[in-house]
Order: C-alpha cells, then sequence, then structure tokens
C-alpha cells in the first residue's frame, strides 16, 4: 500500500552511526511514514559501527545466519511492497536489496565508498548502486572524492544527530579516544598523539579509549587504557564523562566527535581544510586545533594537537564555554533540520 501524494512511505534499511534510528524516531515525532528494517541479526540501533552481531562461526552459526537471512528477505519483500521508496544506509547493502525494484535512495556513509568499492568484489556492486540510486547522499567531507566521479549529482548530508538525546557534560574522566583505532580514522597519528601525550601529560592525567580496531593493541602499548565497546547510550556517557575529546587523526569529524561535541566536552582535532572550507555548510567547527592544527604540518601536527589538549585540561569549564560546542552542533547537524531536508527530497522523488 502505497502512501499519500504528499507525503511517500519510505522504508529505511540498516542504520549506521544510529543515522537511521534518530531519523526515523524524528519521523514518528512528526507522523510521517517512515519506518526502519535492520539488516539480519542487527538489533534495532546497532548499526554498522559500535554495536556487536551475534557469532555465526561454525556450521551451526552458519545455519542459523542463512535462516537469518531468508527471514529478513522475506521480510524486507513484504515491507518494500508497501514502500514507495526505499533508503538504503550503506552502499553494499544495496546488492541485498535491488531485487525488490523499488525506487532507492542510497546513503554512504564511509567505509563502504572509502575501502570497500575498492575491493574487487564490490567493486561492481557498489558503483551499480551509486550509479542505480534515485538520490545519493554521503555522511562526512572526506566521502566526496570517492563518490563523485561516479556519482556527479550525489550530495553531501552532514550526519544528523538528536541534539535532546545527547547527556550535558560533566567531565572528571581525562582524556579519552573517540574513534576507533584503524588506518581510515589516521591510526598513525593517533599513536603519536596518545605516545607524546603520555608522555606529556602528568600520569594521574588517564588516557582511555575504546579496544575497538586492529591498532587497539599499539594504543595500550602507547599508554591508553582500552575500554569495552557498548551500545550507543553508554558510549554517549562516556563521551560526556571526559575532560577532553581526542578525534580521529584523519582530518575529519565522524559522529563519534560530532556527539563529542554535542555534550559539550572540549573536542581535540585537527581538520584538513579541504575538508572545511569557509563554504561548507559545517566549516568553522567548534573544536580545539581545527584546520589551523593540519596547517602546522605533519611534523608538527601531533605537537600542535598536544598543545592544544593541555589548554583544554587547564580549565575545560572555560574552553567548554568559549566552544559552545551544543549550539554549533545545532546550527549543523540537527536530525529535525536533516529529517526535514528528507522529506521534501521524498515528496519530489515519488
Amino acid at each position: 500500500m502505497s502512501g499519500t501524494a504528499s507525503e511517500p512511505r519510505v522504508l529505511h534499511v540498516n542504520d549506521c552511526a544510529s543515522t537511521t534510528v534518530q531519523l526515523v524516531a524524528e519521523a514518528g515525532r512528526r507522523g510521517l511514514p517512515w519506518h526502519y528494517l535492520p539488516l539480519a541479526g542487527q538489533r534495532p540501533g546497532q548499526g554498522q559501527g559500535r554495536g556487536r552481531r551475534g557469532d555465526w562461526s561454525g556450521v551451526a552459526g552458519r545455519l542459523a545466519f542463512a535462516g537469518a537471512g531468508a527471514r529478513w528477505a522475506l521480510e524486507l519483500g513484504a515491507r518494500a511492497a508497501r514502500a514507495d521508496l526505499l533508503h538504503v544506509h550503506y552502499a553494499s547493502v544495496a546488492r541485498h536489496t535491488g531485487w525488490t525494484r523499488r525506487p532507492f535512495v542510497l546513503h554512504a556513509h564511509g567505509t563502504d565508498v572509502r575501502s570497500q568499492q575498492y575491493e574487487p568484489r564490490w567493486t561492481g556492486p557498489i558503483r551499480a548502486a551509486l550509479r542505480d540510486a534515485v538520490a545519493v547522499h554521503y555522511s562526512t567531507p572526506d566521502l566526496a572524492e570517492h563518490v563523485l566521479p561516479h556519482r556527479g549529482d550525489a550530495t553531501y548530508f552532514p550526519v544528523p544527530l538528536d541534539l535532546t538525546a545527547l547527556p550535558a557534560r560533566r567531565g572528571g574522566g581525562g582524556v579519552l579516544f573517540a574513534s576507533r583505532w584503524e588506518a581510515v580514522k589516521g591510526l598513525d597519528e593517533q599513536l603519536a598523539t596518545a605516545r607524546a601525550l603520555r608522555a606529556a601529560l602528568p600520569a594521574d592525567v588517564e588516557l582511555t579509549g575504546l579496544d575497538w580496531g586492529p591498532g587497539a593493541p599499539a594504543a595500550a602499548a602507547a599508554g591508553v587504557r582500552l575500554l569495552p565497546r557498548r551500545p550507543r547510550a553508554g558510549f554517549l556517557d562516556l563521551l560526556a564523562g571526559a575532560d577532553v575529546v581526542v578525534g580521529q587523526g584523519s582530518g575529519m569529524l565522524a559522529a563519534s566527535e560530532l556527539e563529542a561535541v554535542g555534550t559539550g566536552v572540549p573536542v581535540v582535532a585537527a581538520l584538513r581544510p579541504d575538508w572545511y572550507p569557509p563554504s561548507a555548510p559545517d566549516a568553522q567547527p567548534a573544536v580545539l586545533g581545527g584546520t589551523a592544527a593540519w596547517f602546522a604540518g605533519a611534523g608538527q601536527r601531533t605537537d600542535a594537537v598536544v598543545d592544544a589538549v593541555r589548554a583544554a585540561l587547564a580549565d575545560p569549564d572555560a574552553v567548554a564555554r568559549d566552544l559552545d560546542g551544543p549550539a554549533w552542533l545545532g546550527r549543523t547537524h540537527d536530525v529535525v533540520a536533516a529529517a526535514e531536508r528528507l522529506r521534501r527530497q521524498y515528496r519530489t522523488l515519488a
């Protein structure tokens, strides 16, 4: 059954960094007919990132996975038949939804187009998804170079966040590395920063991060206390409890750093100026370091980040007040504005 002419029925498939969960929740508050189908074996809100899926190893695990996949395909078919439009999150997922023959919006979230599309077995399916979608969005500015050559009309869709769901900063937890320890997150810079901070800060200032990513053992060796991964609510609480959050070393802000900004905790990151030019929707992010730290050059960038962390630790309250991260986030990443943008687009497409 189709939606009304004015408000199409939209099925969001998959969730990444809680983008889908937050958009669909906002749609529900506004009475919009948007719905969410997690992937097989994925709990609602779990997404591609912080949560863990079940164990599908061994013969029993493979059989269970096949059964879950079959049930998921049946549910997808039934729910897609009642939708006017699909909104597919993560480019490789489109390979599993194309058989429904429903028009779809494709939402690229990071590793899918930054890394996976260059793997031989995925290049064809991902580029076909970029080509065949009725519209394409990408969630962080670094993805433009991986999307636009294949879909020139794709648009940057800043990560939407429900500002009311972010806990308020309380501090007291030392320095927290928010990102996973992986090359695409700027692992070498993260590790260099961790080593430099451990050498520069008093021993009673704790460095913490998630036990997440192939570089986690190296982070532990650099002096970072690793904490277990946790559901989103627990992760947000962890962010709010930090004195300072250190962003990833890749030169951009992903969902974790943005969520930290939204709690009001001072965030330190070196940002690539070509990804955050003055004309960008989210130019001049409310972080310490910023493009000035990036301009310092590779050799001095770590020093610039360390200096910014030390400055923030000297008076976290004053720095948090000066940065006013929640206000900046509200201007650039509010889920209310993001949902309205999609509502207008869906009406045009459907």
